[in-house]
């Protein structure tokens, strides 16, 4: 096999799966599945990163991989190359490299990156590789990254575009990284939950289709939520005023299940904007759904493997 007909393989770690897939190319997806992490573990995260491998080796052979690509939630300082700070939905998965889940044996090329800033990527390389894009990550927390003709922009240590962590309500609710009033905290899906819990007396947080199937039938809930789309428009509008992108995308599991309607994302942010960035960028959502952190993490394997042997 030549080294061009290799695949890349790339690997997606959230809050509760490691989404995976393969292909010679992001536009040429072979494989796409995922494997639940039933424990929040190093070990547990190990066991489902072996799993995976064993399928690939199965199906294609890991002979046949030329490089990998993780993305992670979690910041990634980008002088050590180690997830830093607190890590609010993988308690544990903090100090460490992301390659840590791979098998210290397997001698094979290893890119990695925040989860955001990889569907982003592969958002902005798939459907607007010139442009300036933004992308946004709605799931258990709020994710974010930017894209400048095909590269992410990662600020001077790593840490930035945590639009997650941004504050919008001064001394507001508490978030899980240890502030209050961040972004993440209302808008969130584990945001949401702990309202729920805390506010409407709740004793325990519904699960994400009983919280679909109850929002228009409870207006408490339907306010909360309706409070997240709220702050998390005003955040990315005024991403938008400071970063004056072409493009934002919007994408992650809240996005796909339809808590946030794009229209309604879109029509708040256009009226929180000035005219001129009204007029001028667009707001979509992600085309490549959930399997966008994949693509991005292939994407970015490639890159690797390109600028290595220039």
């Amino acid at each position: 096999m030549n080294k061009q007909d290799k695949y890349l393989l790339g690997l997606d770690i959230g809050g509760s799966s490691i989404k995976f897939g393969y292909g010679c190319c992001p536009k040429s997806l072979q494989y796409f599945d995922k494997v639940e992490l039933q424990h929040k573990s190093l070990s547990y995260m190990q066991r489902a990163c072996s799993q995976i491998l064993s399928i690939v080796d199965s199906q294609v052979g890991l002979s046949a991989i030329r490089a990998i690509g993780i993305g992670t939630c979690g910041t990634i300082d980008s002088r050590s190359g180690l997830i830093v700070g607190v890590n609010p939905n993988l308690k544990f998965w903090v100090n460490l490299p992301p390659s840590a889940i791979l098998p210290p044996g397997l001698k094979l090329p290893v890119a990695w990156d925040n989860d955001a800033n990889l569907m982003c990527l592969a958002e902005a390389t798939l459907s607007c590789p010139q442009g300036k894009v933004l992308g946004i990550t709605v799931g258990s927390g709020i994710g974010c990254g930017y894209v400048q003709g095909g590269e992410v922009y990662h600020g001077a240590h790593g840490y930035a575009m945590e639009l997650g962590h941004v504050t919008a309500v001064y001394q507001g609710l508490p978030c899980n990284c240890g502030r209050r009033g961040c972004v993440e905290a209302y808008a969130s899906l584990e945001g949401i939950k702990r309202r729920m819990v805390n506010e409407l007396g709740l004793e325990e947080s519904p699960d994400l289709p009983a919280l679909l199937r109850h929002r228009h039938s409870d207006p408490r809930l339907e306010r909360l939520i309706r409070e997240g789309e709220e702050h998390l428009s005003l955040g990315v509008a005024n991403l938008i005023v400071t970063l004056d992108p072409d493009l934002v995308v919007f994408g992650g599991g809240l996005m796909d299940a339809g808590l946030y309607a794009i229209a309604d994302l879109r029509r708040r942010i256009r009226e929180l904007l000035p005219e001129l960035n009204s007029a001028q960028v667009k707001v979509e959502q992600a085309k490549e759904g959930n399997k966008a952190g994949v693509l991005g993490a292939m994407i970015l394997a490639g890159q690797m493997i390109k600028t290595e042997s220039e």
